[in-house]
């Protein structure tokens, strides 16, 4: 199965496309490399963007992409409940509005 395609963040426009596409092939590999599942793989990534305090749109681009792939609400934050410890109230200040926009546009 191919995995869902993740729209180019605004913040990537203006890259060479080959650029753009090297860096969709080396998801694509490093995902099959994994060995998990596009589930597994999609709520692990919310869970880093909000750890790393990752900008709106990545945050959407990736809940989005969850949602395509048949993610639930539900799971996405719970995905931010189980690194809320980790990562702090602040990162959850910065996250939680891009992921309720993401699920609500």
């Amino acid at each position: 199965m191919e995995p869902t395609p993740i729209p180019v963040p605004d913040g990537l426009r203006g890259l060479p496309e080959e650029a753009i596409d090297a860096l969709r092939r080396l998801r694509l590999e490093l995902e099959a490399l994994s060995g998990l599942d596009e589930r597994t793989i999609e709520l692990t990534r919310v869970g880093a963007l909000v750890a790393l305090g990752a900008p709106a749109d990545s945050i959407g681009a990736h809940v989005t992409r969850a949602v395509a792939g048949g993610i639930s609400p539900e799971d996405i934050w719970g995905a931010l409940l189980a690194v809320a410890p980790l990562v702090g109230v602040p990162r959850l200040i910065d996250a939680v509005p891009a992921v309720r926009t993401a699920l609500d546009p």
